[in-house]
């Protein structure tokens, strides 16, 4: 019988970011999805339906603030979480809104274990 793996999808464009974290979900159980553009993010969270979304806020074609803004108008995508990885924290004030959805974000560089804690925290909705 096969088991439950929460799907995940990890927008980065930076290769090595991305794969690291990959590889570091896939064992720790997690099916993922790897994307490194922001304008794959909208049509691949529609035909995947992931868990949650952890999403680098600078990518080169489409800001991860934009592809947030994107998930959470369409009816389909809204509800996902997304897990922002930003360099600079205060991004999150700007958004609209932030604080009151289930949307966190980790500050990059961080430890690799607070931002396995917050994934799955976000992904089982219980405090580690």
């Amino acid at each position: 019988m096969a088991t439950f793996k929460p799907k995940i999808l990890v927008v980065d464009d930076e290769p090595e970011a991305r794969e690291a974290l990959a590889k570091t979900l896939k064992m720790r159980g997690y099916e993922v999805v790897e994307l490194s553009s922001g304008k794959e993010v909208l049509p691949k969270a529609k035909s995947e339906w992931p868990a949650l979304i952890v999403l680098d806020v600078v990518l080169p074609d489409l800001p991860g603030t934009e592809v947030l803004k994107q998930l959470r108008a369409d009816a389909l995508t809204k509800a996902i979480p997304v897990l922002l990885l930003t360099a600079k924290p205060d991004v999150a004030a700007n958004l609209p809104d932030f604080q009151h959805r289930q949307d966190r974000f980790v500050e990059k560089p961080g430890r690799a274990e607070d931002i396995f804690r917050t994934i799955q925290e976000m992904v089982t909705g219980r405090k580690q």
